[in-house]
């Protein structure tokens, strides 16, 4: 272990992958083929809001348990109803749905990872599906130790559970893992269930990414930041 840490946990949607350029993208694509005008901006940030609602409801029990690809694919048929201007049929929907296995990272990820993977035990966790996460991983041209998806924990994040089954799964007492993100709700949750925090500058402004930046156990202003910190 460095610095008492054996593994390094990511979120993942937002913190490394660009979610937002894939989704905006493939809604823009249908837009033109269909000749109409979309703010793609606002359908994408509505179906990422939108999805972590549901996903609430299927934390409270109000909702059976659903993956992130069923939770996007339902929010998108309320989104559809919104935007008949893009006559979206199943067939539409089903591959507009894809665009979350295309997201592509951030220049600075790749070599942070291998810097990281040096030392450390380099995982995913994340709400997002595996199949998500696989696929997008694949697509731009990155790898991990280790993929955890919340979808197999039975918990999704927030949860502590969540955070505390991932360091069993990865053979580490919670203070041997930190929680890397952009999100400092989420790294406020892995703190509370025992888990070191770093937290990551957000490229981009999104939902989730406004609070509290200080007193986290790292503070990085990029990925080639945190990797030299946690690597010298």
């Amino acid at each position: 272990m460095r610095n008492g840490i054996k593994a390094l946990t990511f979120d993942v949607g937002g913190s490394v992958f660009d979610w937002q350029t894939a989704t905006r993208r493939a809604v823009r694509a249908l837009a033109v083929a269909r000749g109409v005008d979309v703010d793609d901006g606002a359908f994408t940030m509505t179906w990422r809001r939108r999805m972590f609602e549901e996903l609430g409801r299927v934390r409270r029990g109000d909702l059976p348990w659903r993956n992130a690809d069923q939770l996007h694919r339902s929010v998108l048929d309320e989104l559809a109803d919104g935007y008949p201007q893009l006559e979206l049929s199943d067939g539409d929907r089903d591959e507009l749905n894809r665009a979350w296995h295309r997201m592509g990272i951030w220049d600075d990820v790749p070599d942070a990872l291998r810097k990281l993977r040096e030392h450390y035990i380099v995982s995913i966790l994340t709400v997002l599906s595996l199949s998500i996460v696989v696929d997008s991983s694949r697509h731009a041209g990155i790898d991990w130790d280790a993929y955890i998806s919340c979808e197999f924990l039975g918990v999704y994040k927030p949860d502590a559970a969540a955070y505390r089954t991932a360091a069993r799964l990865l053979g580490a007492e919670p203070r041997e893992v930190m929680m890397v993100a952009v999100h400092p709700g989420d790294l406020l949750a892995g703190r509370r269930a025992g888990l070191k925090t770093g937290y990551v500058k957000p490229k981009v402004w999104e939902p989730g990414a406004d609070g509290p930046t200080e007193g986290f156990d790292v503070s990085a202003a990029d990925y080639g930041d945190f990797a030299r910190q946690m690597t010298r």
